[in-house]
């Protein structure tokens, strides 16, 4: 009785045992540079889809922006500010005044109906 091994299964364990051989002299060409260039290769492809985000974006912004009509702004001082309200005479005539709320935004401790 002779068995005969099919010539599928043999070449199969032919492959794998390259495989392993292969694996088992040089780990970081099976393992290490695979890992390194998925990480540096996908690191690669984000920043650039990043960056072509963030352009189409600028682009859209600078087209809807207003450039030609600018608005004149003044420069904020402090100092400046306070002395141009000093001048305006209305400087000391102020007092703190209570707005008037209506009686549903009172709060609940302050009723006293009861309630």
């Amino acid at each position: 009785m002779h068995s005969e091994i099919p010539s599928s299964t043999w070449s199969q364990r032919r492959t794998t045992s390259r495989m392993q051989r292969l694996s088992r002299k040089h780990p970081f060409l099976c393992v290490g540079l695979p890992f390194l260039v998925a990480v540096i290769g996908g690191s690669a492809v984000l920043t650039l889809s990043q960056q072509t985000k963030y352009e189409v974006q600028d682009k859209r912004y600078k087209m809807s922006s207003l450039d030609s009509v600018k608005i004149k702004k003044r420069k904020f001082d402090v100092q400046e500010e306070y002395f141009r309200m000093k001048t305006q005479g209305t400087w000391g005539e102020w007092e703190p005044k209570r707005v008037p709320r209506a009686p549903e935004d009172e709060p609940v401790f302050d009723r006293q109906d009861g309630s």
